[in-house]
């Protein structure tokens, strides 16, 4: 798989992360919420809509850079790409083991394929080059 095809798949995955949140706050915000009130019902939605669109705009970022023609630099773009995900691995890993003490839970099961799918892609875009 071309280091290009690798960005590219996962820029349409943080797409598919992004979209996965509009749904779930479109669809089913009362389950996420319960029987909050309308204040806590507004800062759920206001801090879940800003992470879709900061997926959504990953996503595309990442899709407008995996026109870029030089090697080194798609190589720099997965391992932004890797950073970022370990990093929301990492808060999805807490919030997980911490479920139900700090946090309430963790995240369901479509955003973990996404949170394991991407950082295992960009590991095999870059030791792949390498050898």
């Amino acid at each position: 798989m071309k280091l290009k095809n690798i960005i590219k798949t996962t820029g349409l995955l943080h797409i598919f992360l992004g979209l996965l949140i509009i749904a779930l706050l479109i669809f089913s915000i009362q389950t996420i919420a319960g029987d909050s009130s309308s204040e806590t019902l507004l800062l759920v939605r206001g801090t879940a809509d800003v992470v879709a669109a900061s997926n959504l705009g990953i996503g595309f970022l990442l899709i407008i850079c995996s026109a870029i023609q030089d090697e080194k630099s798609l190589r720099r773009v997965l391992v932004g790409e890797l950073a970022l995900m370990t990093c929301l691995l990492s808060v999805a890993i807490f919030n997980t083991f911490n479920a139900g003490t700090i946090v309430d839970g963790g995240p369901p099961p479509p955003f973990w394929v996404v949170l394991i799918l991407n950082p295992l892609l960009c590991i095999y875009g870059l030791v792949k080059r390498r050898k």
